[in-house]
């Protein structure tokens, strides 16, 4: 950035000062000239009167240069210190900007540990350069679905590897009363099989995590919500998740939790919603077509102006009076006048 000490004199209102600067001397000038005829010739002490006016005509035109040049240094000062304020606010956001830089990178660099801390670590510290930055919103929001789908759609090298080191599961436990009796050519009794571990029910802690992370994320313009076509998400926890506008075609969400989701205008293109919790949802203009509905329950679910939603698709599903239904579809009688599991969310 050049310097601009001139431009006091370049810029409109330091032209205008000048004109007027310069058309004020002419004038003292001018009346320097005619005070003698302000005198008649004959007139006692007309010498020294012509030298009193034109001695306040000097002061005058002193004054006014001097008063000029006071302005023309306050505006070239008051220039510098806008410059100087906008030098140091474009340090700060380069400043800033470089943090960020170093902020995403290692919080990317972290999704790749081995370690679950570690991971969960860069997941919260990506959710927080979205909160702080927008320019980097969009960004975070395309990570962490790339995450979520790399390691659950089946045949990724995120989910292989998963499913590598996952432990087997435990052995079966031996049948009652069988558990102390010796083996054949064995004399010491053996101890009883390990109770077998739950298989788990939900994804993986880092995946739940980067689940809750993209349904929470605050809305901005022109952001989508999350990119997860065609995601395992089985059993996920999505309670009140904002997943506007969502990209989900293909998600499978069999027994997941959705209670009060905000699913307005989502994409549902064939998603697996078998047995999925959705009390209270909006599915306001979601895109439903082919999804999967089977004993999904819908009590107090606002399915208004939903896209190919079909009979068949509701006929599957469970409601009650409380479901708001769109145009074109009828009510299955099977649904109850008011369901049993109708509480809201937590």
């Amino acid at each position: 950035m050049g310097t601009t000490s001139p431009m006091t004199w370049g810029s409109s209102g330091g032209r205008q000062r000048a004109v007027l600067l310069v058309g004020c001397l002419i004038g003292l000038g001018a009346l320097w000239w005619l005070t003698p005829a302000f005198y008649g010739s004959g007139a006692e002490g007309r010498a020294g009167a012509i030298a009193t006016t034109r001695t306040g005509i000097l002061t005058v035109a002193a004054g006014l240069i001097a008063f000029f040049g006071v302005t023309m240094n306050l505006e070239e000062t008051r220039r510098a210190n806008e410059q100087a304020r906008v030098r140091d606010q474009q340090t700060h956001e380069r400043e800033r900007e470089a943090q960020l830089a170093d902020r995403y990178t290692a919080a990317v660099s972290q999704l790749g540990s081995d370690t679950l801390d570690v991971r969960l670590g860069g997941l919260y510290a990506l959710e927080q350069i979205a909160v702080d930055a927008a320019t980097h919103h969009r960004t975070v929001v395309e990570v962490l679905s790339a995450f979520v789908r790399e390691h659950t759609i089946p045949g990724r090298p995120g989910a292989l590897r998963r499913q590598r080191d996952r432990p087997p599961p435990p052995a079966a436990a031996a049948p009652p009363g069988t558990a102390d009796l010796p083996s054949a050519g064995k004399t010491e009794s053996t101890s009883a099989a390990p109770a077998p571990v739950p298989a788990p029910s939900g994804p993986d802690t880092d995946i739940q995590a980067a689940l809750t992370v993209l349904g929470r994320l605050p809305p901005r313009d022109g952001v989508p919500r999350a990119v997860l076509t065609g995601a395992v998400l089985t059993g996920a926890l999505l309670n009140r998740a904002n997943l506007t506008d969502a990209q989900l075609s293909w998600a499978n969400l069999t027994n997941a939790q959705l209670r009060g989701a905000n699913l307005t205008r989502a994409w549902l293109h064939g998603a697996n919603l078998t047995r999925a919790r959705l009390f209270g949802a909006n599915l306001a203009g979601a895109r439903l077509f082919g999804a999967n509905l089977t004993r999904a329950r819908l009590f107090g679910a606002d399915l208004t102006d939903t896209v190919e939603l079909t009979q068949e698709q509701l006929e599957s599903a469970t409601g009650d009076s409380s479901t708001v239904l769109p145009d074109g579809v009828a009510r299955p009688a099977s649904w109850p006048a008011r369901g049993l599991d109708d509480t809201p969310p937590p």
